[in-house]
């Protein structure tokens, strides 16, 4: 799974939780503050190395998580002694901000011995709110108070700014357009910066309040875009409804919304949460349910089958898996309702949106009914739901899709859309469904079921899809990172949690993760992977006789295994592993990471032993070179790409997956692709010139 801002928080929380559990014999006799924080450091990417890809920062990238859409830098300090550290470089910065995100974590220092760490809090402060606290504050007030350009220019000379009187009165000028958000360190001149916990306690009483909301995937819809939505459907769509229904209310936003478009109409508001309904308070045409929406039986609320239904709203953005970590009640019970085969549902395509679990139940309630629902979603799921409408044969009168710009609206960092379904006598079987953007009229295209099939785009369909004739394989799945993911040292083999040991070196094999899959053709890799079986369910007793000092370490590690939560681990031979057989032992690979949203396929392969892949990957294997490297170029071409661009649907967290790459038909691609088209791709790729016409005949009669 691909690391976010939104993972990388939540976790870190988890991860200080679980830390103030454990002994840390690593820091026996330690003090300092520099290896200490080194240590929590590495410590937390290991956590985070075992359930998600990410780019690891280093001296050269300059913060610990690099990437774009993460951009964060750890920072690790005790509550006596400040952090120090002198990261700014610009006198702006003390305004607007670092640039980066910091991630603070902060230790109790009030203890004797280290080995009994303990963390105080552990605080997110974004790239914007890395400003000094009481300059960013003061100029928030005069801009709010309509200072002008010289004044404020006065104010910074008198904080003694750096700089002369014209470039400070072009930065008032600057700061008058675009006012600074509220900063949380305390900066010198000199600009070296420290914390004050005051202020950081303040951002961290408001961050509980919104954390409390996790646990409800509460992101509450500001008003002028629930009143946006509404006047939408009452004067784009013309409804007209007799009864409306918010079935995850919050604190009133879309009932706001209502009442002002449809101001005679019935409303009926549902939440879990009962202080929103408590400060929305009921009136004569307002009725209020407290309770779980997944307990509600809709029937209390129906009244006739002559009677229009409204249902709006905004339901949780968060999925089940993220709810079990808050051990949250507000869940919906377990079941298969995506008919999935057994290991596919034990394993991470189990993971659903609780809205889109929502979504599915009120069109079980209402789809027989004269109703519009009308929804506030991921993309991905309004593409789910629409897959469940045209595969189950379910009538609609009309549905559509429209984007809107969720980083404006929620600050939220996914495509996101109104999902709009109406259902009465006049429905029809749908198999197309038009996608527009509210933001960018440009922006237009149709999704659509074919044959059984989705696709994420209708206007660019490439004639490929079929039954891919390669067996596309995940990756090994093992959940024990610590143990199992080693990088040599010398004549010893280090391990996740900094431990040295001597390893018989027949069960080691080099591994790739998905951010190594970058180019077209990787050989070299950094970590090993200890492999304890060669076939499923292998039993594993056979490593104590012939690799003592393997099973010597296997056995110290023991507890680490036995705590793995996957019920996949039940009633197998202990030390097991998944995604592995003769195919994972061929000698070369064509892979794919399921995360990043570029479709790269990579070709894969080791001069002195198999190349493994974790399972944030996908795979075909090849016994010889020729047929890999030639399947790779097919995989990368034009044509195929641009197959995939109208199956994949980008947004989702896993773009691509083995349900997606087995539609990919070789036997039709090659009966449409050409040696020039190879060729052109190789060259994209930036290869030497390997491909010929003999080769590729001699593939074409192989697997054509």
């Amino acid at each position: 799974m691909k690391l976010t801002i939104e993972s990388l928080v939540e976790e870190a929380r988890l991860f200080c939780d679980m830390e103030n559990l454990e002994k840390h014999p690593q820091l026996t006799g330690i003090s300092d503050g520099k290896a200490i924080g080194t240590y929590i450091e590495q410590e937390f990417k290991d956590y985070l190395s075992e359930r998600y890809s990410f780019n690891q920062g280093s001296c050269a990238h300059g913060i610990d998580f690099p990437d774009e859409d993460i951009n964060t830098d750890i920072k690790v300090t005790s509550s006596k002694k400040p952090q120090n550290s002198c990261p700014f470089t610009d006198i702006r910065q003390k305004i607007y901000g670092l640039g980066y995100n910091i991630l603070l974590f902060v230790y109790d220092s009030n203890i004797e011995d280290y080995t009994d760490l303990k963390f105080e809090s552990c605080t997110f402060i974004k790239a914007s709110e890395t400003g000094d606290y009481n300059l960013t504050r003061n100029l928030i007030k005069m801009v709010e108070n309509k200072w002008d350009a010289d004044r404020i220019t006065e104010y910074l000379i008198e904080c003694k700014m750096p700089g002369n009187y014209n470039s400070l009165n072009e930065l008032a000028h600057e700061i008058i357009e675009n006012p600074p958000r509220q900063g949380y360190l305390t900066i010198s001149n000199a600009l070296q910066w420290r914390l004050k916990y005051s202020h950081v306690n303040k951002k961290k009483e408001e961050e509980m309040k919104s954390n409390s909301k996790k646990e409800y995937g509460d992101y509450q819809t500001p008003q002028y875009f629930a009143n946006k939505v509404v006047k939408y459907v009452k004067e784009k769509l013309e409804y007209e409804p007799d009864l409306i229904i918010e079935p995850t209310c919050g604190v009133g936003n879309f009932i706001k919304a209502c009442r002002k478009y449809y101001s005679a109409t019935r409303i009926v508001g549902i939440d879990i949460n009962e202080e929103y309904l408590n400060e929305i308070g009921a009136t004569n045409n307002l009725q209020l349910y407290h309770g779980n929406i997944f307990d509600l039986d809709f029937n209390r609320i129906k009244i006739d089958d002559d009677t229009k239904y409204l249902i709006i709203g905004n339901p949780p953005w968060v999925t089940n898996t993220r709810l079990s970590k808050y051990e949250s009640d507000n869940i919906p019970e377990k079941n298969n309702y995506k008919h999935l085969e057994y290991f596919d549902a034990i394993t991470g395509e189990s993971n659903f949106d609780i809205s889109e679990h929502i979504i599915l139940s009120l069109i079980d309630d209402f789809n027989k009914s004269n109703a519009a629902i009308v929804f506030l979603c991921k993309y991905s799921v309004a593409c789910n739901i629409f897959k469940h409408l045209a595969q189950n044969k379910i009538r609609l009168a009309n549905v559509q899709i429209i984007k809107f710009d969720s980083m404006k609206v929620f600050k939220a960092d996914t495509t996101s859309c109104i999902l709009i379904m109406e259902f009465n006598d006049d429905g029809r079987l749908v198999n197309k469904c038009n996608v527009s953007n509210m933001d960018n009229p440009k922006e237009n295209y149709t999704i659509g079921v074919i044959d059984d099939k989705f696709y994420s785009n209708t206007d660019n369909m490439v004639d490929i899809d079929g039954i891919c004739s390669f067996e596309w394989r995940q990756g090994i799945k093992h959940d024990c990172v610590k143990v199992m993911e080693l990088k040599k040292v010398g004549d010893k083999y280090e391990n996740k949690k900094d431990e040295r040991v001597y390893l018989e070196e027949n069960l080691l094999y080099p591994l790739l993760k998905s951010s190594n899959l970058k180019k077209p053709i990787v050989t070299d890799s950094n970590y090993s992977i200890l492999l304890t079986q060669h076939r499923l369910k292998e039993d594993t007793s056979y490593i104590k006789d012939e690799y003592p000092l393997t099973w010597k370490y296997l056995d110290e590690n023991r507890e680490l295994f036995a705590n793995r939560k996957s019920s996949i681990y039940r009633r197998c031979p202990e030390f097991s592993i998944f995604g592995i057989g003769k195919y994972a032992f061929r000698p070369y690979k064509v892979a794919i990471s399921g995360f990043y949203k570029k479709g790269l396929f990579s070709l894969v392969y080791n001069d002195e032993k198999s190349m493994m892949l974790d399972d944030t990957c996908y795979y075909i294997s090849f016994d010889d070179y020729d047929s890999a490297y030639i399947t790779m170029l097919i995989l990368n071409s034009n044509l195929v790409q641009n197959f995939l661009k109208s199956i994949v649907v980008i947004d989702s967290k896993r773009p691509y997956t083995k349900k997606v790459l087995k539609r990919i038909d070789i036997i039709k691609t090659l009966k449409k692709i050409t040696i020039n088209d190879l060729i052109a791709t190789e060259k994209d790729l930036k290869l030497d010139g390997y491909i010929t016409r003999d080769k590729f005949e001699k593939y074409y009669s192989l697997y054509g």
